[in-house]
């Protein structure tokens, strides 16, 4: 039995745990977006830029961890990563050494530290950000898209010849090891991107943008396998117009979304959300011409601070998660909080601009 902390702030999982005594088991999840998230023995999670998958009961979040890299200011834009411009692999962000954490657990609220899924001895060298793990139920493997910079003079020169190296494992807890690094995407020089699964299909599809289109968005179907990508045979066309990225991408009932913001490197102001729903990942799409995470007056801040990571789905509930850059309080980019809230939808299925919310309870 797990234990859990009383306090006034966070009665839900005494409660669970009296009832489940008196009368049955119950779950919970409570995240707070107001500090870094502590894993059960007690430490800060060290998770950022990944995405949450959940198989057979277990929940798996993968993200990247920055281990000891100090949050950095620069003075030319972008004001919050000044690391593309320093010699490749030491800036705060583009470092060789960050990690694929994983923390599993079965409540979304107590969470096991499971180790680096990537080790960096079994991995080409270079700079890793934003990976996304999906289970192909076809194969009964974990596959994991993640970009790559290949070393360079500076990580801004590494960006052209960016790409996403694609590793799958027999388990979630890896080590996944890479089994191509030309993924046949139709453009170049990959940018963010998402991965998302057909409830109904089991077909897989990217989100993505690219340096060779000046960062506008696309989707495409991978391989059955979900190693590659089927090109230009099935890119939707452009989605967005230039210099957006962090893409999400998500099925609810018969409706796929897909939402994005500008591009943000590591901003403090956090991004945008534009919105299109489709039938299929592949289009047609339609504008909803909807910013769902918008400016506060005057400010360039956004309701909601974050660049967008990854949309969940628990309980029939969609759980938007995103990085709040510089928001770590003792200043290490590793502690910077992971914001959690859920979208909502109203009866045409249009999703409703989002409000800041403290902690998420459900």
């Amino acid at each position: 039995m797990r234990s859990f902390s009383i306090s006034l702030f966070n009665t839900v999982p005494f409660v669970c745990l009296l009832l489940s005594v008196l009368v049955s088991p119950c779950t919970g999840l409570f995240h707070s977006n107001q500090e870094t998230q502590h894993d059960v023995n007690g430490n800060l999670m060290d998770q950022h830029d990944g995405n949450l998958l959940e198989v057979g009961g277990v929940w798996y979040w993968f993200g990247m961890g920055y281990t000891d890299c100090k949050l950095e200011k620069g003075w030319i834009p972008p004001l919050d990563c000044p690391g593309i411009y320093r010699k490749f692999g030491t800036g705060c962000g583009f470092r060789t050494d960050h990690l694929l954490n994983l923390y599993t657990s079965t409540d979304l609220e107590n969470w096991e530290p499971a180790g680096d899924a990537f080790p960096i001895d079994g991995r080409p060298e270079g700079i890793y950000f934003r990976p996304k793990v999906v289970f192909n139920e076809m194969t009964s493997k974990f596959v994991l898209w993640i970009n790559y910079l290949p070393p360079a003079r500076t990580p801004l020169a590494a960006y052209p010849n960016a790409t996403y190296l694609v590793a799958q494992s027999d388990t979630a807890e890896g080590p996944f090891e890479v089994v191509n690094d030309q993924p046949g995407l139709m453009y170049e020089g990959a940018g963010d991107a998402t991965l998302a699964v057909d409830k109904d299909t089991g077909e897989a599809f990217i989100a993505y943008d690219a340096w060779s289109n000046g960062h506008r968005i696309s989707v495409e179907r991978l391989t059955p396998d979900y190693l590659k990508s089927t090109g230009e045979e099935t890119n939707s066309g452009f989605l967005s117009e230039k210099k957006h990225e962090a893409p999400l991408l998500f099925q609810r009932d018969d409706t796929w979304y897909l939402m994005y913001g500008h591009t943000c490197c590591f901003c403090r102001f956090g991004s945008g959300l534009q919105v299109y729903t489709a039938k299929s990942p592949l289009g047609p799409w339609t504008d909803e011409k909807t910013d769902v995470n918008q400016r506060v007056k005057l400010s360039g801040k956004h309701v909601i601070p974050a660049q967008a990571n990854y949309v969940f789905e628990v309980d029939g509930k969609f759980i938007y998660t995103g990085d709040l850059w510089t928001s770590a309080p003792d200043g290490l980019k590793s502690h910077d909080v992971q914001y959690w809230g859920e979208l909502k939808f109203n009866d045409e299925g249009k999703v409703q601009v989002m409000e800041f919310v403290d902690e998420l309870r459900l």
